[in-house]
């Protein structure tokens, strides 16, 4: 995944921010600046899950408006589908073609 021209910039005045004791702030899911004795204590690991604080977005989720509107959006999608297949099948019959289903 390649950041793009905003991500860039965030990520940029962040890090700088940072170098420069300045505005600086840990952003749970972004970032965290861990002081070099809480390095130590975790044997001087660097994996990102020891010290950025992860969200868990499914907390908040309701499932069933959820559900509700992955299944408008899929009714759509299949009606469209069946459309798309009636004038295909039309294009092949009238090109002398047809396939029968």
């Amino acid at each position: 995944m390649e950041l793009g021209g905003e991500d860039r910039k965030k990520v940029t005045e962040v890090y700088h921010n940072w170098q420069q004791d300045k505005q600086f702030e840990n952003v749970p899911e972004f970032c965290y600046s861990a002081k070099v004795e809480e390095v130590r204590e975790k044997n001087y690991s660097l994996v990102p899950s020891r010290y950025i604080e992860f969200v868990n977005q499914d907390e908040n989720v309701d499932y069933d408006e959820q559900m509700k509107v992955l299944q408008v959006e899929l009714k759509e999608l299949l009606i469209q589908e069946e459309a798309s297949k009636s004038d295909l099948l039309e294009v092949f019959k009238e090109m002398g073609y047809e396939i029968e289903l």
